[in-house]
């Protein structure tokens, strides 16, 4: 005889009950482990915009402490990488740098800035042929990207070669003339050579039709000095500083190539050229 509807649910429902019971662990270590996975990811993107702030105030030591969390909770947060070797150019772990800008490059092959960033790295290390091999590879791929041609450029000149340094940067500067700070990294390329009449005669022109900029100006009064004419040379220094930021200015007057090519004190003297790069 037949168990009626009743009978047949009531026999299989220790069964039901076990199922259910069972499905409700399931559910709930899910949840647990989604909750975990949840709160170990706003806790990564806490800690990396944390890092981002110590960045921002050069604190390298407390930002990579962070970064070094960061990994440990989330090892796939955007821009990890970059951000390390960051925080570690600052700090003066420059070989340290340079292998978080390899890890970001594995993984990011085309992220010419982090290529740009690893090759100052590699600079500051001395290791000036990895330097020139990272640098000329992503300029292939980014031709005017200004970290790139700004690094490329001051590798250049600490491998003697202002010449080179000066074409790098007229490329850049004529899709962007107006770019204040690589106007007087042209100068300074041309500081550090030996300037050939062709660009003496540029240089005056442009200063006699107006229209020189302040790297122009820089240029024009490191010539002065070298020929023995310290007033002619900080006049021009003056036309550079009515033409120039305060902080490009600053920056041309601290370049190591312009105080070496430059001696106030010494008009027309001869001075080694120094190797420390700026970057």
């Amino acid at each position: 005889m037949l168990l009626n509807p009743i009978n047949q649910i009531m026999s299989r429902l220790p069964v039901i009950l076990s199922s259910l019971a069972l499905a409700g662990v399931v559910i709930l270590f899910v949840l647990l482990l989604g909750q975990r996975s949840t709160d170990r990811e706003l806790r990564a993107m806490v800690l990396n915009e944390r890092a981002n702030v110590a960045l921002n105030a050069g604190a390298a030591a407390d930002a990579e402490a962070l970064l070094s969390e960061v990994f440990s909770l989330n090892p796939e947060t955007p821009g990890l990488w970059r951000r390390r070797a960051i925080a570690r150019m600052m700090a003066g772990q420059n070989f340290e740098a340079i292998t978080a800008a390899r890890e970001h490059l594995q993984q990011n092959p085309n992220d010419t800035g982090m290529a740009a960033l690893m090759g100052a790295a590699q600079i500051l290390t001395k290791d000036l042929d990895g330097a020139d091999q990272t640098l000329t590879a992503a300029l292939q791929t980014a031709p005017l990207q200004r970290d790139l041609v700004q690094n490329l450029s001051e590798l250049r000149r600490l491998q003697k070669r202002p010449a080179d340094a000066a074409k790098l940067l007229d490329e850049y500067l004529a899709a962007n003339p107006e770019d204040g700070f690589f106007q007087y990294k042209r100068a300074m390329a041309d500081v550090a050579g030996d300037l050939p009449d062709s660009r003496r005669t540029e240089i005056k022109e442009a200063i006699a039709s107006g229209n020189a900029t302040g790297g122009v100006y820089v240029v024009a009064a490191a010539i002065d000095f070298r020929d023995g004419k310290a007033d002619a040379a900080r006049e021009k220094l003056e036309m550079a500083n009515s033409r120039s930021t305060p902080q490009d200015l600053r920056t041309m007057l601290e370049d190591v190539f312009f105080r070496d090519h430059i001696q106030f004190n010494q008009p027309g003297a001869a001075a080694t050229p120094s190797a420390t790069p700026q970057l």
